[in-house]
C-alpha cells in the first residue's frame, strides 16, 4: 500500500469538492477564500492540481484504451468544425474552447455549461 499516493488522492478529492462547493454556491474566489481562511494563491494552486490530476487520468485511460473520459465526467458528442465569423460566440475558459452559432444545439450548449459550472 502506497500511503503517499493515498494521501495525495485524498487531498485532491478534498480540494476538488471544495472547488465544486465554491462554484455551486456561486461564491467569488475572494469570498470563498476568506470563509475558508486560505489565500487566493492556495485556492488556485489546489484548483490547478485537481485539473492536472483529471488530465493525467484522461491520458492514462487513453493509453490503456479504457475510455476517453475520466470518472465523473460526461462524454459529449463530437462537435462539428465551425468557422468563426459573424454571429458566432467564441468562449474559452481554462483551456476549454466553445464555439457556438445560430445552428448550435441549445440542449448540448446547456449541458456543456452545466458541466463547466460543476468543475
Amino acid at each position: 500500500m502506497d500511503t503517499q499516493k493515498i494521501a495525495r488522492e485524498f487531498r485532491l478529492s478534498e480540494w476538488g469538492e471544495a472547488v465544486k462547493e465554491r462554484i455551486a454556491g456561486g461564491q467569488s474566489v475572494d469570498a470563498f477564500c476568506e470563509e475558508k481562511n486560505i489565500s487566493k494563491a492556495t485556492y488556485y494552486y489546489r484548483q490547478k492540481k485537481v485539473r492536472e490530476a483529471a488530465c493525467m487520468e484522461l491520458m492514462e485511460k487513453q493509453k490503456r484504451g479504457t475510455g476517453l473520459v475520466p470518472d465523473g465526467w460526461t462524454q459529449l458528442t463530437e462537435a462539428k468544425s465551425v468557422t468563426a465569423g459573424e454571429g458566432t460566440l467564441d468562449i474559452e475558459i481554462a483551456g476549454c474552447h466553445i464555439l457556438a452559432n445560430a445552428q448550435t444545439d441549445l440542449e448540448l450548449l446547456a449541458r456543456v455549461c452545466r458541466i463547466l459550472r460543476s468543475l
